[in-house]
């Protein structure tokens, strides 16, 4: 006789992962049972196809103890989101449920950055110098701002991803004209943050890879195991994600360095449960946290199973529901996966022809090629990298095959618009 299988309460959001990879996951872990506002406007249509995955639990309009008693009805066992915006609200559902998740106080951390870099200077990291933005009005606090700050720095929003809105300001006087110009990439005050801009060290500057990478680590029973580090293209400007690939081309005295300060920045934010995402810079001072997050990076779980024998998704939920799960050493890769994104010029709004695509499809090297942003679209680098205007994606054998791709890929492909 066999068991009835677990029962995992997903908060669902159609930009966190796709739906069919969550089903395929939860296959041979649990049952799903979908957490879902349909009030959401991207999430309005997708009530019908949820129910053929699992049950459905639509909190829309509710208050938060309707909340608690219409998902305590569906009798999870566990409650997981890995969506940014959602992880508070969903560990103040798991404490008034008695499920297991990281805390409010360290889901808070987890999502805002100023809260973040007070709590990792406060552990004794050495962090980028911060500073919250004063209301306009204010003249004592501008006056204080201007006698802390440095410049040149980033003006970006506390809460968010993907670089959307992240702006560099060469002076006080352009961050506060920005501000109260409410212009690109600014917002009311009380929700941005100024931030130190962290150098890059001279041998990385035009080179291939950027000089900052990601961590992907898991947390269990509150030990902490790293499963990559993620390599990163230069960014496109201002700030947008150029593309990842797995593994690294850190050397080995760098990958320890970074892998320690990702273990320290966790232990300093009080994560003891999760799936995380530490991106790191390295800087002439050393290797630097730019920020973490308390879910996996958003194309890890894909890039991860394309060279080692790791489900990542399927990972989170065997942790949600409280499986034990140590790696000792991060699992080997049988080549260097990646993902390429293409951006279109800062000044561009509209996209009228992307050239070379076809020819790219036919490298031996490329396994997939998506148009993300075609002609006649419109295109907004506030976007960050959801406003890629197109993807390519592949495994290569080692870093040099992909420097040469990352070469071709720029000089063979042209977008035009205007």
């Amino acid at each position: 006789m066999t068991s009835d299988p677990p029962r995992l309460a997903f908060v669902y959001h159609p930009r966190s992962f796709g739906t069919f990879a969550l089903a395929k996951a939860a296959e041979r872990v649990c049952e799903l049972v979908w957490v879902v506002d349909t009030s959401v406007p991207e999430v309005g249509s997708m009530p019908r196809l949820l129910r053929r995955l699992g049950e459905l639990v639509d909190i829309a309009g509710m208050s938060a103890d309707d909340v608690a008693a219409s998902i305590a009805a569906a009798r999870p066992d566990a409650i997981l989101s890995l969506k940014d915006s959602q992880l508070v609200w969903t560990a103040r559902v798991a404490q008034r449920l008695g499920l297991p998740f990281v805390s409010a106080e360290v889901a808070q951390r987890l999502t805002d950055k100023y809260a973040q870099r007070v709590a990792l200077r406060a552990a004794g990291l050495a962090v980028p110098g911060f500073w919250p933005i004063p209301e306009t009005d204010d003249a004592p606090a501008w006056a204080a701002l201007a006698a802390q700050a440095t410049f040149p720095a980033l003006c970006k929003p506390r809460r968010g991803s993907g670089s959307r809105d992240v702006v560099r300001v060469q002076s006080l006087e352009e961050l506060r004209l920005a501000v109260l110009a409410g212009g690109p990439g600014t917002g009311p005050p009380q929700d941005l943050l100024l931030e130190e801009y962290l150098r890059d060290r001279p041998g990385d500057e035009g080179r291939d890879f950027a000089g900052y990478v990601s961590v992907e680590s898991i947390v269990s029973d509150g030990r902490t195991s790293h499963l990559a580090i993620t390599g990163r293209f230069p960014p496109a400007e201002p700030f947008r994600e150029a593309g990842f690939f797995i593994p690294s081309a850190l050397e080995p005295p760098e990958r320890r360095a970074v892998l320690e300060l990702a273990s320290a920045a966790i232990a300093a934010l009080g994560v003891n449960l999760g799936c995380l995402h530490t991106e790191i810079k390295l800087t002439p001072d050393g290797p630097r946290v730019i920020e973490l997050n308390g879910r996996m990076g958003g194309g890890t779980p894909d890039m991860l199973a394309a060279v080692t024998d790791i489900d990542l998704l399927a990972i989170a939920m065997r942790l949600a529901l409280g499986e034990r799960i140590v790696f000792d050493a991060m699992p080997p890769c049988s080549g260097v996966v990646y993902v390429r994104y293409a951006h279109a010029p800062t000044s561009m709004r509209t996209i009228s022809a992307v050239d070379g695509l076809e020819r790219l499809r036919e490298d031996p090297r490329v396994r997939q090629v998506v148009l993300n942003r075609g002609p006649g679209q419109d295109v907004d680098w506030r976007e960050g990298n959801w406003g890629h205007v197109f993807s390519v994606h592949g495994v290569v054998s080692d870093h040099a095959e992909l420097e040469a791709l990352a070469r071709r890929i720029n000089s063979d492909t042209q977008i035009r618009g205007r």
